[in-house]
């Protein structure tokens, strides 16, 4: 059994990378898997950390520092090199399932940067896919990154399976552009809007929290067209205080509130990322460029710990006592459970990754 998660990681890098292993790309590999696995180990994103974690001496730990820096600084460490050959296949196995709910929201990464990114959601958590980055706080990013975003994506399920594509957003995402990009590549999308956006009310222009009185205290309101090419709708959901307007290209009302009620999990995402799980938020990097393929180890790290905290999660109580109670793991989630197997250095989660590693498509078929 390998209780090594770098050889591990290293050993999955190579076998689904696109690019011959040898020379620069080996030692670019190499790095990215100790990264990574680092990562899983810490739980820290600062390259300090991530080096430490890897149980160095003085000089090794400096001497990894600064094999992470060249890392992130290079021009040849892109998404579509060392991330997009590997989350290909979950996006394969999500096509052919014959549908993709994908969400695009951004946060605050890093010194002063703000990271935009789209997830794809998997067995009810939104998975890291693509991303972008600017120097700056939160803040709404320019319709025209909105769409190149989604273009990445599209070029990568343009290749897959073909299948349904639902794409969901709060209100920075309700421009026009986006929504034309949407309908003119066939996708389908639900966004949040604000309440003072003016819909077509029967032949009359009308804020859309106007139409409040019309649902009470619970339902919604669908108007076909309300807005240009899209549906408008006005949402109250029980136990919420305020009502949610969307548009959508989604012709059952009922159906695209059910879609929105998704969006919420990027924002568990973007917690376990950060402060529930990889300390994100508290890397000293503040170069955009630099966070973007940071966040290449940072969402490989985190696709990795989910996957051990399914398997785990799996598993009969004598082989977990050890290191959590049985009777609260099903109420945990999957990167907690992974990360406390971790921390006590478990040999069934190293078995886990072992295995998972050896065997991803199998995982994906039989795990779904």
């Amino acid at each position: 059994m390998s209780r090594s998660l770098y050889k591990d990681t290293l050993n999955f890098l190579c076998s689904h990378s696109k690019h011959e292993i040898k020379g620069n790309h080996l030692r670019r590999l190499q790095v990215l898997a100790g990264m990574v696995s680092s990562c899983m180990l810490g739980k820290r994103s600062s390259l300090s950390c991530m080096s430490a974690a890897q149980e160095a001496d003085g000089r090794q730990c400096e001497s990894r520092i600064k094999q992470s820096k060249r890392w992130i600084c290079s021009k040849w460490t892109d998404w579509d090199s060392f991330f997009a050959p590997y989350i290909y296949h979950l996006l394969g196995h999500l096509a052919k399932k014959g549908e993709l709910v994908v969400i695009m929201d951004g946060s605050e990464v890093g010194r002063g940067c703000c990271a935009l990114m789209l997830s794809a959601v998997w067995k009810g958590y939104a998975i890291p896919v693509v991303w972008t980055a600017r120097k700056g706080p939160k803040g709404h990013f320019p319709d025209q990154m909105h769409t190149d975003l989604a273009a990445l994506l599209w070029q990568l399920l343009s290749t897959l399976h073909p299948c349904r594509v639902v794409l969901l957003g709060d209100g920075e995402f309700d421009g026009p552009l986006l929504r034309e990009w949407c309908q003119s590549r066939g996708w389908e999308y639900v966004l949040r809007t604000s309440l003072d956006r003016q819909v077509d009310c029967g032949g009359e222009s009308a804020r859309i929290d106007t139409l409040l009185p019309l649902i009470g205290r619970g339902g919604h309101i669908f108007l076909q067209y309300g807005c240009g090419a899209s549906h408008a709708i006005l949402w109250r959901k029980k136990g919420f205080e305020d009502p949610i307007p969307l548009l959508t290209n989604i012709d059952l009302g009922a159906m695209a509130c059910k879609y929105y009620k998704r969006r919420f999990k990027i924002e568990t995402l973007f917690r376990q990322l950060k402060s529930a799980g990889f300390q994100l938020h508290k890397s000293m990097v503040g170069c955009s460029e630099r966070i973007q393929k940071l966040l290449i180890v940072v969402a490989m790290a985190f696709i990795f710990t989910f996957c051990i905290g399914i398997i785990v999660k799996k598993q009969p109580c004598q082989l977990v006592v050890g290191f959590l109670r049985f009777d609260r793991m099903q109420t945990m989630g999957c990167i907690t459970v992974a990360q406390k197997a971790l921390d006590a250095q478990s040999d069934l989660a190293y078995y886990i990754f072992s295995m998972l590693t050896k065997n991803f498509h199998d995982f994906l078929a039989n795990g779904s």
